[in-house]
């Protein structure tokens, strides 16, 4: 008995040990060519995107190096909010006296919608622990926490990473050019595309991801940092979907209200009814991304 309750302690210590590093030391390990403290590590950029998985499946990077001179970096997480981009942008201007020409921000209109939660355990991986328990206390005040969100947050997201860094480290590292996949994304095709159900009705909007919104442009503003929203194109089905037609109205009142620079989808030439160019309602094939990314340079340079 006496040997069971010291392997059970040891165990607990250890997953406390590492708990804590991982709470206080995880943003600055280097995780290749993703994260902030890699965009950190590459110095003055021309340009920094920060958004969610639409902005790392639909922009191409190698593109946008090319373009660039390799002086641009895109910091994106599965399912990024506007609180957690507001927080992200803190942290970059905390830990980086580097010069970014410009920051390109996601227009997303559904982010407005998104309860504030922990959408990707690398966010928790990324932030320091100041950035942590801001997030944190945003989640508290939107009502989704509780013991076992405590758990995930602070204890369990993450770990994984943490535990086989040496083994995941470099296979992370090769998604940042596949659009966080491992192998270049193509097209389920036409059918699937015309007839993949989605249901966006009875979203409705989330006060503290506005407020982010209007706090990351304060920000911006006050810091001189130039910037611009960017909304990429969905699948023309979502596109036209009434309830993505409000909320881009809503995203765009917002941007207009207080004098940001945008681009919207419908200023890019970029065919959205073409399935070949899309994997899912959001996100584009390998090839839809290459050539929007062409045609949004010469809008956006």
């Amino acid at each position: 008995m006496k040997k069971i309750f010291l392997t059970l302690l040891t165990a607990l210590a250890l997953t406390g040990a590492v708990a804590a590093f991982k709470n206080l030391y995880s943003a600055y390990i280097p995780i290749g060519n993703r994260g902030i403290n890699a965009c950190v590590d590459q110095g003055d950029l021309k340009a920094l995107f920060i958004g969610s998985s639409t902005f790392r499946c639909n922009i191409d990077m190698p593109t946008m190096d090319k373009a660039l001179d390799n002086k641009v970096f895109d910091i994106s997480y599965g399912g990024n909010q506007c609180v957690a981009v507001d927080i992200q942008y803190d942290e970059i201007k905390k830990r980086s006296d580097n010069k970014y020409d410009l920051m390109v921000f996601e227009l997303g209109p559904l982010m407005l919608t998104e309860e504030v939660m922990l959408s990707d355990s690398r966010v928790i991986w990324d932030l320091t622990f100041e950035g942590k328990k801001r997030l944190w206390d945003k989640m508290y005040e939107g009502g989704n926490t509780d013991l076992s969100m405590m758990y995930e947050y602070f204890i369990s997201s993450g770990l994984d990473d943490l535990i086989t860094y040496p083994i995941t480290e470099p296979f992370y590292a090769t998604r940042y050019y596949k659009g966080a996949k491992t192998e270049e994304t193509l097209s389920p095709g036409r059918e699937y595309l015309e007839n993949e159900p989605f249901d966006i009705s009875g979203l409705n909007t989330v006060a503290s991801q506005v407020q982010a919104v209007r706090e990351l442009i304060d920000k911006c503003k006050r810091d001189g940092q130039a910037f611009v929203f960017i909304e990429t194109p969905p699948y023309h089905r979502l596109y036209n979907d009434p309830v993505y037609q409000k909320y881009l109205s809503d995203f765009i009142a917002i941007l207009d209200e207080e004098g940001a620079d945008y681009i919207l989808a419908s200023q890019v030439d970029f065919d959205n009814t073409d399935p070949e160019n899309y994997e899912d309602m959001n996100h584009m094939s390998y090839k839809g991304r290459t050539l929007y990314t062409k045609e949004l340079i010469e809008l956006l340079f």
